[in-house]
């Protein structure tokens, strides 16, 4: 019988998980920090990595930098928003 091949098995590293209290402080500071968005109005709740943001924002283009600077976070997992935007804004 002739030799066998050398298996290597590799496997990507879950990250470990970061405290959603943890994720709340960042996530809220990264909006803070925008100097493109408004977060006077915007709140951010935090369960199992999932980020619900609520509240009143001007136009579709703050969802959107919300949604970028949220997802920029480590350990967010998601990004659900549930925004509400003022007409004639």
């Amino acid at each position: 019988m002739g030799q066998l091949d050398q298996i290597v098995v590799t496997a990507r590293k879950r990250p470990t998980p970061v405290p959603d209290e943890a994720l709340t402080k960042s996530v809220a500071a990264a909006l803070h920090s925008d100097a493109y968005f408004n977060d006077e109005h915007v709140t951010v709740t935090i369960k199992n990595g999932v980020v619900t943001l609520q509240g009143i924002v001007f136009d579709e283009w703050d969802v959107r930098i919300a949604i970028r600077d949220a997802k920029r976070i480590a350990g967010v997992r998601r990004v659900v928003t549930d925004f509400y935007i003022p007409d004639g804004m």
